[in-house]
């Protein structure tokens, strides 16, 4: 990707520079300016450092803006803001309403970065009003585009998508590429924050197509980590390193080295994702948002690699971090794929009241993506809490309550007749009927995920089904049973978000028995490990224990009595009184 980024300026770069060494004052700012946009920030600060004293008037002010934006990039937020601010306070007394309404949105830029969400908003918003459509779509564009992340950082969502319908509307005024470059990244993370994952690749796509003409140091590097993340997410390991690579500009920017961890722990090599994270994080260069996403990362990387300090330490950072954080609502994605490191925290006494607190504030929907890249079909399906069937990440609706149902019996029971399914999943059914509501499932599963979901073979009379040969089914329900054969309390608690296929109205004895069984099994799992706890005297992870065990039975009077019992010992006052009521009120 650099020589593509170095085509453009190498041609603009010579007459600059030869400009600048000749005393040309605007040709000094322009050949600064041109290299902090190919990313050249040690050379841009010294070069800014050296001409600045010799400049003045508006030139003066427009090299401070540029040298403020050189400073923030390379990690020196501070000082960066001030450059930048200086320059504001220029251009104000200048009564300039153009540069005004420009600075001010790479004001309200930086602000964002750090999470300074009410001042970037409200920056945005001057900018929006200082310069109009007409005269100013490109700067009026940039700033709507920014306005829309702070939107979406603060979960505005709807108020985001008009915001972005208007900005959609001002790029028919210009045919800038890097106005569109901007507002398709603001796109790209409104799709990933809704969950369109097809229209979320789309515009990432569409960013990669016009990058070459782009030549934009920051758009190729946030568009090479998002789409080498999202490869990622789907299995797509190698095409999501190749991705990471071939588009960003500098192989070892912070951000690139953090996505490469990224890559790597979904691939289980966690040494080596450790020591990407710990590379970037020693970045000043990465910014406040990276920063959390890196440093949750690597706590599941250091858990799954057997340090579980090492994973506390980064875990609480990440945490303290987040509480604190504007935009929590962007780090769900985060939280969901980091399901084990979830519950994890919440079996933890000292990690606990942080991961409470971050649940209370939004509710994540726990999961675990883990599908090989060789497979056609990835379907990813929930039945435990409610029955769900996921392609690449966004939801499929089935109006038939059978269709999930007979998917996922199939996963697990392959070669089955239909009198089989019939007899097994809805008994109720019978004769015609029963054969009636067969096909519509049939028909409605291959109509929603495509031909080859489901495969016959057999007899052509009394044919066998099962799943197509190419379809890798991610099934919820093996993954729990996996995680309760092993021992693994915290895996089985993030799974079970819920009785299995709880609204199923079918009268299928393998549904009811396969509840039961569930449920029993994770309740002797964490009567176990309770005991376990109070055995070694560790109370406080064995009243966590008994709070997660009345979740699934809450009416349990043996675990309300020794809740109670523990409680008395390692609790706060205002909880044993709670639990002391809920005791009461089951005795009654």
């Amino acid at each position: 990707m650099a020589h593509i980024l170095s085509g453009h300026y190498e041609q603009a770069e010579l007459p600059l520079r030869q400009s600048s060494q000749a005393g040309d004052s605007e040709g000094m700012v322009e050949y600064g300016n041109l290299l902090r946009v190919t990313g050249r920030l040690s050379e841009a600060s010294a070069h800014f450092m050296e001409v600045v004293p010799r400049l003045s008037g508006e030139l003066l002010l427009r090299a401070q803006r540029w040298w403020g934006t050189v400073e923030f990039m390379a990690g020196r937020t501070e000082m960066g803001l001030q450059r930048c601010e200086a320059a504001w306070h220029g251009y104000l007394a200048l009564g300039d309403d153009e540069m005004i309404g420009r600075i001010t949105q790479t004001m309200a830029q930086m602000h964002l970065s750090v999470g300074n969400l009410s001042r970037a908003r409200q920056l945005y918003e001057e900018a929006i009003r200082r310069m109009p459509l007409a005269q100013q779509s490109v700067f009026r564009i940039a700033a709507l585009g920014g306005l829309a992340d702070v939107q979406m950082s603060l979960g505005e969502v709807r108020e985001a998508r008009k915001t972005l319908d208007a900005a959609q509307e001002a790029l028919q005024l210009t045919d800038s590429l890097k106005s569109t470059a901007h507002i398709l990244s603001a796109e790209a993370d409104y799709y990933h924050l809704t969950r369109n994952q097809d229209k979320y690749l789309d515009t990432l796509l569409q960013l990669q197509g016009i990058l070459e003409d782009l030549q934009d140091f920051e758009s190729s590097t946030w568009t090479a980590a998002h789409l080498a993340d999202f490869y990622s997410r789907q299995g797509r390991h190698s095409q999501a390193m190749e991705t990471l690579f071939e588009i960003a500009p500098e192989g070892k920017h912070p951000l690139v080295t953090a996505m490469r961890g990224m890559l790597l722990r979904r691939r289980h090599l966690y040494s080596a994702a450790i020591e990407a994270f710990q590379m970037a994080l020693d970045s000043p260069r990465l910014e406040s948002r990276a920063q959390l996403r890196t440093l949750l990362h690597l706590a599941d990387a250091q858990a799954k690699n057997g340090d579980p300090e090492g994973s506390g330490v980064s875990l609480k950072l990440a945490m303290e971090g987040l509480l604190s954080a504007r935009d929590l609502i962007l780090f769900s994605p985060d939280l969901q794929e980091l399901a084990d490191l979830v519950q994890h925290a919440l079996l933890d006494p000292e990690l606990s009241p942080y991961m409470e607190v971050l649940l209370d504030k939004f509710d994540v929907l726990l999961g675990r993506d883990s599908v090989p890249s060789d497979s056609v079909l990835h379907l990813k399906v929930q039945t435990m809490g409610r029955a769900a069937i996921f392609r690449e990440g966004e939801e499929i609706k089935f109006s038939l309550q059978g269709s999930v149902l007979t998917l996922a019996y199939l996963a697990l029971h392959p070669g089955c007749t239909r009198r089989e399914l019939e007899t097994t999943l809805y008994p109720d059914r019978e004769g015609k009927t029963a054969g009636d509501y067969f096909r519509a499932v049939f028909r409605e599963l291959r109509v929603k995920l495509g031909q080859q979901v489901l495969w016959m073979d057999g007899s052509p009379k009394a044919p066998r089904y099962r799943l197509g040969p190419g379809v890798h089914l991610d099934l919820d329900l093996e993954h729990l049973r996996e995680a309760l054969s092993k021992g693994d309390t915290a895996r089985a608690l993030s799974l079970y978000r819920g009785p299995f296929l709880p609204d199923s109205k079918l009268e299928s004895e393998w549904v009811d028995t396969t509840r039961e069984e569930l449920r029993a099994d994770l309740a002797a799992e964490l009567k176990s490990k309770l005991q376990q706890a109070r055995d070694n005297g560790d109370l406080r992870r064995a009243l966590l224990l008994a709070n997660q065990y009345l979740k699934i039975d809450p009416e349990d009077l043996d675990m309300l009595e020794a809740r109670v019992a523990v409680a008395r010992q390692v609790a706060s006052p205002q909880d044993l009184a709670r639990y002391v009521v809920d005791l009461q009120r089951q005795l009654s």
